[in-house]
């Protein structure tokens, strides 16, 4: 009798106990992959993605059930969203298929009402969580592995909170306007070994062809699967996570020189962005239109805190009167700034305020360049621009247009109220935090806090410091105090409000020095009052 290889496998995997199986052999209860959700005071939204394609996927909210709405082709991937909600109540959650109930319940509360007064609010902030599982060569990482991140993340849940907000960089695989990534920019063989290893990993991209539906769809997926559901799991299936988008999650680096300028995206890039948050995360509430609800959205908890969430990639313009989003999304923020309710209001673009590394896309003109050089400059990453941070050289490309909005939204936030008005984001690979006094022209009464949350995936190719050749630093034109040092460290940010005042944790994990073996357990915590 001819015994083939296939049939040898499926016998010895019959035949074998399944506790000496490899996990992904081993059956399992369920095969759900990620689980991803989002709560304000009225509704819910969750994202799942399961191992094996369902015909359909069903959602218990207590006593209420959601039909799924399948986001991709085979039927893998799946949104779900209950409105009408109590506030302030936690539900059990339960999935099921035709089969039946599918793994085990969670809960999942939503937020206080709009109008009540919570005595307290616990929030998570993070960015730059994405990038390939432990991507580097044996001299140097360029990603930390998942290892470092999960254990990062649990020792963030092990505090509880209310709610987390995930600050763009979901996805790094930049395309440079290709059909794959290629590293090594200055090396050709570098670039022809890397093409060839990112195309035989994750596949080739069609760039003339849709994303859903045709073999798009498994490059994207490969890539979806590995730097967010395997990374988060279900860990965070009952804490909200708001995911703000930046200019990675465009499958692009903010980049302008003489051969390429990657923003505004082009039409596969932004359809590559809709896709990877449709399959993978739930859209933002509360933004200046619906349909931009991937770009922009408010996190409201009753009248103590607000947050404005900014996508300052996406719909980025150059020009006369350039912005890093649009005067629709701008005057939307302004009212949101002046009019709030809440005691304590945020503003959280995707790109810092207060901070420069020299980069294309910033709202400042500071740039790397040789010391006394006044010529044109473009600072690409890991480029052989050596120098320091000035405004002496011009920025390639970069537009006024960016620094005049700037302007305009911290003339909102350094109005005297009662109450917090403050920012904080992500972006640059560093935690810290500053008091901005003046910018430009502009003198503050009232000091605007600002803060860097810190990533979770750098490691030692994508600092600032080996990436730009200089850390991140305060721009020329702002005036500003130091709260906490800017470090290049991954970690965590936990904002604890309460009526009276805003107590922010900077939880430090390392990983920038690799001799240290850090292993993204908390290594220090830091702490100011805003």
């Amino acid at each position: 009798m001819n015994t083939t290889r296939r049939t040898l496998l499926k016998w010895l995997a019959a035949s074998v106990p399944v506790s000496f199986l490899p996990k992904t052999w081993a059956a399992r209860k369920d095969d759900i992959r990620h689980i991803l959700p989002m709560t304000t005071d009225t509704s819910l939204s969750v994202s799942v993605s399961v191992e094996r394609p369902r015909s359909r996927l069903h959602l218990s909210v207590g006593d209420i059930g959601i039909p799924g709405k399948k986001m991709d082709s085979k039927g893998r991937y799946w949104s779900f969203t209950a409105k009408d909600l109590s506030a302030s109540t936690s539900y059990k959650l339960q999935l099921s298929d035709e089969k039946g109930e599918l793994g085990e319940p969670w809960p999942l509360r939503t937020f206080p009402a709009r109008d009540s007064e919570p005595e307290s609010f616990k929030l998570l902030a993070f960015t730059c969580a994405g990038g390939p599982d432990g991507l580097g060569t044996p001299s140097m990482q360029v990603f930390k592995p998942h290892t470092f991140r999960q254990t990062l993340f649990d020792a963030a849940l092990v505090e509880q909170p209310d709610a987390a907000i995930a600050i763009g960089d979901h996805i790094y695989f930049d395309l440079r306007g290709d059909e794959h990534p290629s590293f090594g920019r200055n090396s050709k063989w570098m670039k022809l070994f890397s093409g060839w290893y990112f195309s035989l990993r994750y596949g080739s991209f069609d760039r003339s062809k849709p994303i859903i539906g045709t073999p798009n769809e498994e490059v994207l997926t490969n890539i979806g699967d590995e730097q967010i559901a395997n990374l988060y799991g279900t860990r965070f299936k009952s804490t909200p996570i708001y995911f703000v988008s930046d200019d990675h999650d465009y499958f692009e680096n903010d980049d302008a020189t003489e051969d390429i300028v990657t923003f505004p995206p082009d039409a596969f890039s932004r359809s590559a962005h809709k896709a990877i948050a449709d399959l993978y995360y739930p859209a933002l509430p509360g933004g200046p239109k619906p349909q931009w609800n991937r770009n922009f959205g408010t996190l409201t908890y009753g009248r103590l805190f607000e947050a404005s969430l900014i996508d300052c990639a996406g719909k980025l313009t150059l020009g006369e009167d350039a912005r890093l989003f649009p005067p629709v999304a701008e005057d939307w923020v302004i009212t949101r700034i002046n009019e709030s309710r809440a005691k304590h209001y945020a503003l959280v673009p995707s790109h810092p305020m207060g901070w420069t590394a020299g980069k294309w896309r910033e709202w400042y003109p500071d740039v790397v360049a040789p010391n006394g050089f006044t010529g044109v400059v473009s600072n690409e990453v890991i480029s052989d621009t050596k120098g320091q941070l000035t405004v002496e050289a011009e920025k390639y490309l970069w537009q006024k247009g960016w620094f005049r909005q700037h302007q305009r939204l911290f003339e909102a936030l350094s109005e005297l109220r009662d109450g917090t008005l403050f920012t904080f984001s992500g972006d640059i690979h560093a935690q810290g935090a500053i008091s901005i006094t003046g910018s430009a022209e502009l003198t503050f009464d009232a000091p605007v806090k600002s803060l860097l949350v810190g990533p979770v995936s750098t490691s030692d190719a994508t600092w600032p410091s080996t990436a730009r050749g200089i850390p991140a630093a305060q721009p020329a034109w702002l005036s500003s105090n130091e709260l906490l040092a800017t470090k290049e460290v991954n970690g965590f940010t936990l904002m604890d409000v309460t009526d009276s005042e805003i107590r922010v944790r900077f939880f430090d994990c390392g990983g920038y020095d690799l001799s240290k073996e850090e292993d993204g357990r908390v290594q220090r915590v830091d702490e100011i009052i805003v």
